[in-house]
């Protein structure tokens, strides 16, 4: 069951990506991720993503993140905090270790039994160092996303599935941007989930980006394709 769920998202996916992807001024990328939480009674979680992204193109990038991170309700919304470690490998440039540190603050409304809108703000303290020289960039930068989803049930008792709408604004507020510099960002997705703690998702997204490094194309169109586990304490 799961293996035919991920194909199917993965055909209805690749379906919208592939006339997109041919076009010579967008970036094509592929992200894999998968995502652990680990939720107490009182509602608080330890959550993570571990994940590989790659430029698709001739001479583009690979990256490796990991990312752990600690979120809980005070009052009507839920703080989080956490540290992301990623390692770009490039083919043109110095390799980049980025270290980030972030805050956010999280909260669903209006929220419905089937829709519902959640908005999450994130503070982003970035250190990236080339790691030839181990020369160092820092900057700060806020992220905006909101989604929405709409959920409906499967036709396993107790599974479900979610179709899903996001979209995210970057500003680097001090700082170098460094070599990843989003501006926004918007996608779909589907995502199945099961009774026993697992939801497979994936997403179409297309970014706007700057690109202060390579001077290479300023839109990105990738297919994130993620695993999601979860268990109670």
């Amino acid at each position: 069951m799961i293996a035919r769920t991920c194909v199917l998202l993965g055909f209805v996916v690749c379906g919208a990506v592939a006339p997109l992807v041919a076009q010579d001024d967008v970036s094509s990328q592929l992200w894999l991720d998968y995502n652990p939480r680990l939720i107490w009674p009182s509602t608080f979680e330890v959550y993570g993503d571990v994940g590989v992204r790659t430029e698709l193109e001739n001479n583009g990038w690979g990256r490796l993140v990991v990312r752990p991170g600690v979120r809980g309700p005070v009052g009507p919304v839920r703080l989080s905090g956490g540290v992301g470690t990623f390692y770009t490998v490039n083919e043109d440039s110095p390799n980049q270790l980025e270290f980030r540190p972030f805050q956010g603050v999280n909260w669903t409304w209006p929220s419905g039994r089937r829709l519902s809108f959640d908005h999450y703000v994130r503070l982003e303290e970035r250190f990236e160092f080339e790691t030839d020289a181990w020369t160092l960039d820092t900057s700060l930068r806020l992220r905006y996303r909101l989604q929405t989803d709409y959920r409906f049930g499967a036709l396993q008792a107790g599974a479900s599935w979610r179709i899903i709408a996001h979209a995210e604004a970057f500003a680097t507020l001090l700082g170098n941007a460094g070599q990843f510099d989003e501006k926004f960002r918007i996608g779909f997705g589907v995502e199945r989930g099961f009774v026993f703690g697992w939801r497979f998702r994936a997403d179409l997204t297309w970014q706007k980006v700057g690109a202060p490094f390579s001077g290479g194309p300023t839109e990105n169109l990738y297919l994130r394709v993620r695993a999601f586990q979860r268990w109670l304490k």
